[in-house]
């Protein structure tokens, strides 16, 4: 009875802390996808792109590949926009897959953007995101997206 209790405590214990580190690293992936959203897509911070995206970074969407540099351009020309259109990010994780160094996200991504004199225009998109740890913490190595179906 007694090896039934220390058996059923041990194994308690060693589901536990996986549970943690695996729900860990979910707050930490969800942290960064939002992050790089937030900084670099919404407030326009190129010089964040080294904390959300590794070196070889690639974004494959409507036919294009972008990568950090093409991604720096895209933020440039867009903080020189008039009007500056307001965006506002919300997403809707499904899947969550962390296998050791990499991550497999997967979810849907709703922005709205708001500017002065005209309606509110809403965009959803279908995404993944496949992150990296690094010394620094978890990386976007790749971001593929689609059109999502509302």
């Amino acid at each position: 009875m007694k090896t039934r209790l220390i058996l059923s405590i041990a194994a308690f214990a060693v589901f536990s802390s996986t549970a943690f580190a695996q729900s860990q690293d979910e707050i930490l992936l969800k942290k960064l996808i939002e992050g790089a959203f937030e900084d670099v897509l919404t407030q326009f911070k190129a010089e964040k792109i080294p904390d959300y995206f590794t070196e070889h970074f690639m974004l494959i969407e409507n036919g294009e590949i972008w990568n950090n540099d093409s991604t720096r351009n895209y933020v440039e020309r867009a903080k020189s926009r008039t009007p500056q259109a307001k965006r506002e990010n919300r997403f809707d994780y499904f899947s969550i897959e962390v296998k050791g160094d990499v991550a497999l996200v997967s979810y849907h991504n709703y922005a709205t953007f708001t500017t002065e004199n005209s309606p509110p225009r809403k965009i959803h998109w279908l995404e993944t995101v496949v992150a990296v740890k690094t010394d620094a913490g978890w990386r976007i190595r790749l971001l593929h997206n689609s059109s999502g179906k509302e």
